[in-house]
């Protein structure tokens, strides 16, 4: 037998179980909205249910049985239009659903009491609600509830069932309700004891089929509630909720405050609701499971028989359970949230992408539940320019020393010093260039560490050794971006008038650095690239002037921009430059230098991610700059330069993303086309001196003003000034 309460003061309980519920006394509210949020907050918060309402979900489409001692339908949180489905009366046929002991709609409202500025407002507050009375005034039957849970089958989404019966009984009804889709939320009962009562206990049951969610109660600490029954046996499927304290709608317009797991177990009603209505077609056993698996871990860790799977956290629950996948268009599963991309100044167009929010996909959890993904998050912004940059390359330009070693060997070399807590001072070789020249004019470069433009180039046009042309950034070539830090290998030989230039670039090939270090190898995966090159140039007097065409490949990188996961853009992509390079003495010591360069990279179709087809790219990079030597003081260097880096002015990438409306459960694809051109165009102004001081030291000074940096539109101009002084020891 199921059986109403009213013996104790100040509690009221359906049966052994329902709320052990005490109306400390009922009281009228505010009907300020302010009051409404101050009431329902704080208990809300607790589950975690404010996250969802901030997102626009509350309910909305899907409909809460509530069997239980009926609802005061006259009550300012059931009045609005289509809130309450027809009552049915299971202990009176024919009759109405009314409350008459304010127990029903305390448990209706917590789950879904309207939001209108009135009272409170419950867990799924735009749920409608069917109220189904198993309740006399004094009591009520097994037999009540088997026909109000045959009267919700059909009519329902959830049954919240805040009651309890003294023992096992024929659970024929459930059976049916199971069969029929319901999820039924069950109060676990308020004797205290280790068990849950009964129908909650039904859960653990092989014929339940993970569709009876147990719920006991915990106080304001979150500790189990001493008039809770624990999780006992049916820990698996045992939740617990705020049951003590709770504020709700009493009878006649009134509000009162109860405790029990009959309060408890309305707010898992609600929180089932809220993922109904954003994913309607999971299943009744889908809905609990993520419940389950998504609740806040109390008492021991894991399930334990106390708390079973925790405390209830509806934010987590509207989170995606596990890696969120996504399918290509050859069916490959993908993790959109395993990726990356980090492009380079030539694809800073995919930035822009990514900041628009144009590459939304939509990814599946474990319960194949739809979340709509913004692919821009995996796409980082191409850095700004660093003091670190800036005073590394000053290092480069001040710590290289160039001796002649006979028989025409000349050695140039990059130190750098490094100063490691405990390790004190280290000096070491960063990079190094070792030609060899011969009387008839042919050369041989070997070298390592990102010397190359010394050997190609305006780096290699020597109409005058002080000006150092090849210390000056903007005139090397611009697609030795894409093999950063490479090895060289060149040969020359001087043909009539013309000399003719052969060489290879590799990065990923330099293991200087780890040897010195003594640490382990590069890992795999990272981006590598290797060039072969051919190179013509020829000396005009006071000029001198070369042309090169190059081809590069890179490995894990497209015109170096590196991508892995869902939008790779395949293993390798190959690009064909030409460049042109001259100089010219305008008087002894002063230089006019100058190169352009042009290159294509053919386009690709990488099937296995979300990037379908990438397509031919065209890029192009120009720099001048005025060189000029000894002019303040004997030994002094000075460079202004005008550059555009590298940069695309055709190519396009295409995607196909899955794409389906969050809820729908029908899928579509949609095929996105975006501009691989950017917006803006860099135009970078740099000036460097250095200069022999006293003591043997050296002064650097560098300026730089960056315009649409990375060839971004709408970015600050970026202006820097350093100055280095640097002195050995």
């Amino acid at each position: 037998m199921f059986s109403t309460n009213l013996s104790r003061p100040g509690a009221i309980a359906l049966a052994v179980l329902a709320a052990s519920g005490a109306p400390a006394g009922a009281t009228d509210l505010p009907a300020a909205g302010d009051a409404e949020r101050d009431a329902s907050g704080a208990i809300l918060s607790r589950i975690r249910a404010d996250a969802a309402h901030l997102r626009g979900i509350t309910g909305r489409g899907v409909v809460i049985g509530v069997l239980d001692t009926g609802i005061s339908a006259g009550h300012r949180e059931f009045d609005a239009a289509g809130k309450l489905l027809p009552g049915f009366s299971a202990v009176s046929p024919g009759g109405d659903a009314a409350d008459r002991t304010g127990h029903g709609s305390h448990v209706a409202a917590i789950a879904a009491a309207a939001r209108n500025g009135k009272g409170i407002y419950g867990v799924a507050y735009e749920a409608r609600i069917l109220p189904v009375k198993v309740f006399a005034d004094v009591g009520g039957s097994t037999a009540a509830v088997d026909s109000g849970l045959r009267h919700a089958i059909g009519k329902a989404d959830i049954v919240n069932l805040s009651l309890a019966s003294n023992g096992a009984y024929d659970p024929g009804a459930l059976r049916e309700a199971v069969r029929a889709g319901l999820l039924l939320v069950a109060a676990a009962g308020n004797d205290g004891a280790f068990q849950p009562g009964w129908p909650a206990r039904f859960a653990r049951e092989a014929w339940a089929g993970n569709q009876i969610i147990a719920v006991g109660a915990v106080d304001g600490a979150n500790r189990i509630a001493p008039f809770s029954n624990r999780a006992g046996d049916a820990a698996a499927w045992f939740l617990v909720a705020p049951g003590t304290g709770i504020l709700s709608a009493s009878l006649d317009g009134r509000y009162a405050v109860m405790n029990g797991t009959s309060m408890a177990t309305p707010m898992v009603s609600g929180a089932a609701a809220l993922i109904k209505q954003l994913w309607p077609a999971l299943r009744a056993d889908q809905v609990a499971n993520i419940l389950f698996v998504t609740a806040t871990d109390l008492g021991a860790p894991g399930i334990d028989p106390v708390y079973g799977r925790g405390l209830l956290n509806v934010e987590k629950a509207l989170a995606p359970v596990g890696p969120l996948i996504t399918t290509t268009l050859n069916g490959r599963r993908i993790n959109v949230l395993a990726g990356s991309v980090q492009p380079s100044a030539a694809t800073s167009k995919l930035w822009q992408l990514a900041a628009s929010g144009q590459m939304r996909v939509v990814g599946l959890d474990d319960f194949e539940r739809d979340f709509g993904f913004d692919l821009g998050a995996t796409v980082a912004r191409p850095a700004p320019l660093s003091m670190e940059q800036v005073m590394g390359g000053m290092d480069s330009r001040l710590d290289v020393s160039e001796q002649v070693l006979g028989d025409g060997l000349h050695l140039a070399a990059l130190t750098e010093v490094q100063a490691r807590p405990g390790a004190g001072v280290k000096r070491r070789l960063a990079a190094f260039s070792l030609t060899a020249r011969d009387a008839q004019g042919g050369e041989l470069a070997f070298g390592m560490g990102g010397l190359a433009p010394q050997a190609f180039g305006a780096g290699a046009l020597l109409l005058d050794q002080d000006l150092a042309l090849a210390q000056v950034a903007a005139l090397a070539n611009p697609y030795f971006t894409l093999a950063p830090g490479a090895t060289h290998l060149a040969l020359a030989r001087q043909v009539g008038g013309l000399k003719l230039r052969v060489g290879m670039l590799g990065s990923g090939m330099d293991a200087l650095q780890g040897a010195q270090d003594g640490g382990p190898a590069a890992p795999a995966g990272l981006p590598k690239a290797h060039a072969g090159l051919f190179e013509m140039s020829k000396r005009f007097g006071p000029a001198a002037l070369s042309v090169s065409m190059s081809q590069t490949r890179e490995s894990n990188a497209w015109l170096g921009a590196w991508s892995s996961g869902a939008l790779a853009f395949g293993p390798r992509a190959s690009t064909s430059a030409l460049q042109v390079a001259g100089a010219f003495m305008l008087a002894p010591k002063l230089a006019l230098a100058g190169q352009a360069a042009y290159g294509v990279t053919p386009g690709a179709q990488p099937l296995d991610n979300l990037v379908t087809e990438i397509s031919r790219a065209r890029t192009n990079a120009f720099s001048f700059a005025l060189v000029a030597a000894d002019r303040v003081k004997p030994g002094d260097r000075v460079s202004l330069s005008l550059s555009q880096p590298m940069r695309a002015y055709a190519g396009r990438i295409v995607m196909d993303l899955l794409s389906r409306q969050v809820g729908s459960g029908g899928a579509a694809r949609e095929r996105l086309v975006f501009s691989m051109v950017p917006l803006g165009r860099e135009m970078r102004v740099q000036l460097n001196y250095q200069a022999p001081v006293a003591y043997g030291a050296t002064l650097a000074v560098t300026a730089m003003v960056r315009r649409d940096p990375n060839n971004m539109v709408g970015i600050s101009t970026e202006k820097l000034l350093a100055v280095r002084y640097l002195k050995s020891f």
